[in-house]
């Protein structure tokens, strides 16, 4: 069984979670490290981006937008579908 990656969240990231709600910050969270634990089983909500080396997960109206590799899960920004893609 293949170990589960290595979250890194940059500044950016970690101020937006620090600052949204408590409960969806929670759940992103989660949906991170499950990503990082088994990248298949959210393989129906990642999608890559255009125009930029990373991919994007989402959970519900947020979005999580990050670079990985085969150990590291780098996680640059993270905020509401409206807002994220700036």
């Amino acid at each position: 069984m293949p170990t589960e990656m290595q979250i890194i969240y940059a500044k950016a990231a970690t101020k937006a979670l620090r600052t949204m709600d408590a409960k969806a910050s929670q759940l992103i969270r989660l949906k991170i490290r499950q990503y990082a634990a088994d990248p298949a089983s959210l393989a129906n909500n990642v999608k890559s981006l255009k125009g930029v080396d990373a991919l994007r997960l989402r959970v519900g109206d947020y979005r999580v937008i990050f670079t990985e590799d085969l150990v590291v899960l780098t996680i640059l920004r993270v905020g509401h579908r409206r807002d994220v893609y700036d």
